[in-house]
C-alpha cells in the first residue's frame, strides 16, 4: 500500500482538550483541532533520537539548506511541528495516508512549537526542508520530480522492486540524490534499504531478510507527530527510513562537497554493530566518518579551476577592450548630462523670449507717427495776445 505497509502499526494519542468535548456535547459542533499550547512536549520520550545520537551533532548542523523529499506520502500543512518546514506540491495527487505521512514527516524534520519550541516532537534533523509529493498511482514520476526539483535526499515509502520505480531511483541517484527506503524486500541498489528495530536493539517483527537490509535504525514506539496536530507512538519499516533520510540530511548540510554516494558510505561504515551483525545508524560516527572523506574531497572542482588558469582566463586585449568601452561610454554619459543641463526642460527660457517679444511689440506701438511727429517739431509755442 502506498505510503505504508500493513505491518505498520500507529497507536493515536488523542489530545482533545475537556472543554472543547463539552463544548461539542452541548452544541452539537465538532472539536476544533487542539491548539499547539495543549501539545505536551514527548521529546524525552523520543528514545529514537538518543538512540541514534542525533542531539550530539546539533550544535554543527542541524539540517539547515537541505531538502528531503517525500514521494507518496501525503503529510498535513498546519502541524505546528511542521510548520514553515514543509512544502506540499499536489502535482501528482492529493490522496494518502496522511497518518504514515505525517508521522515520517516528523521523523525526518519535525522542530517542535512554542515560544522556544519547547513542545512537540522533534525530527532528526530539525532545520531541513519538506517537499511531500502525495500520489497514489505514479511514484516513479514524484521520485523524478523530486530529483528534479534538486532534493539531495529522497525518502520512499516504500521499496517494490517494480521497474518503473527502479528506473526512477536510478535516474535520481545519477543526478545526485541519495535515496532511503523501508527495508521490505525490494532490490535496489540505488536505494539506501533501511530496517527498524526497538528499544532493546531487536529487529522489529515482519523485517526483511538480513541481505536485504542496508542500515537499521530506530523503528518501534516512535513518538511523532500525527494528522489532528497532536502526536502519535508509531512502528514500522517506514519509520526506521525516515530516521535515516533525517541523518542523510544533517550529513549533507554538514558536508555539501560529499555526493549521495560518499554520504550512503559514511551512514553504513560510521554505523554501530546492530542485531545479527547488522549496521545499526549512530550520526555521531557517521558524521565523523564523512568529515574524514570530507577532507580529501575540496569545496570547488579543481579540474574546472586547473582548467581556467590553463586558458580560461581572459585575454589581455579583452580587459583593455572592456576598459575602453567603458571610458566611451563614461564620456557618452558626461556629454549627454552636460547637454541636458545646459538645455531649457521647462520653458524658462522661451518664455522669457516671448516676454521680451511682447514689450518689444508695446514698445513700438507707443513709438507710432504722432508721437514721431512731436518728437521731431518740439513743444507748440503759444500765440501771442493781440495777434
Amino acid at each position: 500500500m502506498l505510503g505504508g505497509n500493513s505491518r505498520n502499526r500507529t497507536h493515536k494519542r488523542h489530545l482533545r482538550t475537556a472543554v472543547a468535548g463539552t463544548a461539542a456535547a452541548v452544541f452539537g459542533f465538532a472539536p476544533a483541532p487542539v491548539a499547539a499550547d495543549d501539545i505536551p512536549d514527548f521529546r524525552p520520550e523520543q528514545w529514537g533520537l538518543i538512540s541514534i545520537g542525533a542531539p550530539d551533532v546539533w550544535e554543527e548542523t542541524q539540517g539547515e539548506g537541505t531538502t528531503v523529499a517525500l514521494p507518496g506520502f501525503a503529510v498535513v500543512e498546519d502541524h505546528p511541528d511542521l510548520r514553515d518546514n514543509l512544502t506540499v506540491d499536489t502535482e501528482f495527487g492529493e490522496g494518502g495516508d496522511e497518518v504514515t505521512g505525517t508521522a515520517a514527516a516528523a521523523l525526518v524534520a519535525a522542530h517542535g512549537h512554542g515560544m522556544d519550541a519547547d513542545g512537540g516532537v522533534l525530527g532528526a534533523a530539525p532545520d531541513a526542508a519538506l517537499l511531500a509529493l502525495p500520489t497514489e498511482d505514479d511514484l516513479p514520476g514524484a521520485v523524478r520530480h523530486a530529483a528534479n526539483e534538486g532534493a539531495p535526499v529522497i525518502l520512499l515509502p516504500e521499496n517494490d522492486g517494480g521497474d518503473d520505480l527502479a528506473a526512477a531511483t536510478e535516474e535520481a541517484a545519477g543526478s545526485g540524490a541519495l535515496v532511503v527506503g523501508p527495508a521490505d524486500g525490494g532490490d535496489d541498489p540505488n536505494v539506501l534499504a533501511v530496517a527498524g528495530v526497538d528499544e532493546d536493539g531487536a529487529l522489529i517483527p515482519d523485517s526483511a531478510e538480513a541481505g536485504a537490509i542496508d542500515l537499521t535504525a530506530p523503528g518501534a514506539d516512535l513518538d511523532t507527530a500525527d494528522p489532528e496536530l497532536g502526536a502519535a507512538q508509531v512502528t514500522g519499516t517506514p519509520y526506521a527510513a525516515a530516521m535515516a533520510a533525517g541523518a542523510a540530511a544533517l550529513l549533507r548540510t554538514h558536508y555539501p562537497q560529499l555526493g549521495p554516494a560518499e554520504i550512503r558510505t559514511a551512514l553504513v561504515e560510521g554505523s554501530q554493530q546492530g542485531p545479527d551483525g547488522l549496521p545499526a545508524l549512530h550520526v555521531p560516527t557517521a558524521d565523523a566518518e564523512a568529515g574524514g572523506t570530507a577532507e580529501d574531497v575540496p569545496m570547488i572542482d579543481e579540474d574546472l579551476a586547473d582548467r581556467a588558469d590553463e586558458g580560461g582566463g581572459v585575454p589581455v586585449w579583452a580587459w583593455f577592450a572592456s576598459i575602453g568601452a567603458v571610458l566611451v561610454l563614461g564620456v557618452l554619459l558626461l556629454v549627454v548630462w552636460v547637454r541636458r543641463s545646459s538645455a531649457d526642460p521647462y520653458g524658462v527660457k522661451a518664455e522669457r523670449a516671448a516676454e521680451d517679444e511682447r514689450i518689444a511689440a508695446e514698445r513700438a506701438a507707443e513709438s507710432g507717427p504722432e508721437s514721431r511727429r512731436r518728437q521731431k517739431g518740439g513743444r507748440r509755442r503759444k500765440p501771442r495776445r493781440g495777434a
